[in-house]
């Protein structure tokens, strides 16, 4: 590969990672919608870097409580040349006011500090490229159990003689 298209190609890499989260959000951004946004654009900077001559070896996108009010999305993935170099392509967002995630996704974040999808190469098209996040998946599952423990409310509703309607509320 000569050196003036590996350095144009490595300035390009750093170009795209620099625009990768221009427009990205609109509200009520649930986790799952960012990984249908993301995984997409992840997966078009990786076939375009291979067919660019590079290899794509591994790499990581994630969500970040930064404070409070906001939180921070990155990634970062690695690729090799055909001289054995590798290439990081990288970046961290401005910090995004925690408004524009639903109100599970925020908590989750605020529970979690930092949600970690590992980037895979897609093996066909349609392939996510975001694979699931383990402590997420757990905290989940932590979660919906926490919720089926918890004791409910029944109501028990009885016709009275006055046609009118009792209703008793009771803790189980």
């Amino acid at each position: 590969m000569a050196l003036e298209n590996k350095i144009e190609m490595v300035a390009d890499l750093l170009e795209s990672a620099k625009k990768f989260f221009v427009d990205l959000f609109r509200p009520d951004m649930t986790l799952e919608k960012i990984s249908e946004v993301v995984s997409p654009r992840l997966d078009d900077m990786i076939k375009k870097y291979e067919a660019r001559g590079l290899k794509y070896s591994a790499g990581k996108f994630s969500i970040q409580y930064a404070d409070e009010k906001h939180f921070n999305l990155a990634f970062e993935m690695y690729f090799q040349d055909d001289e054995g170099k590798w290439h990081k392509c990288a970046n961290e967002s401005e910090r995004r006011d925690y408004t524009l995630l639903e109100v599970g996704a925020w908590k989750t974040i605020q529970a979690l500090k930092v949600i970690t999808f590992p980037i895979e190469k897609p093996k066909s098209t349609g392939d996510e490229v975001l694979q699931k996040d383990q402590k997420l998946e757990e905290y989940r599952e932590a979660e919906h159990e926490r919720l089926l423990s918890e004791p409910t409310d029944t109501i028990d509703v009885k016709k009275s003689e006055e046609k009118s309607i009792d209703i008793d509320v009771e803790k189980k």
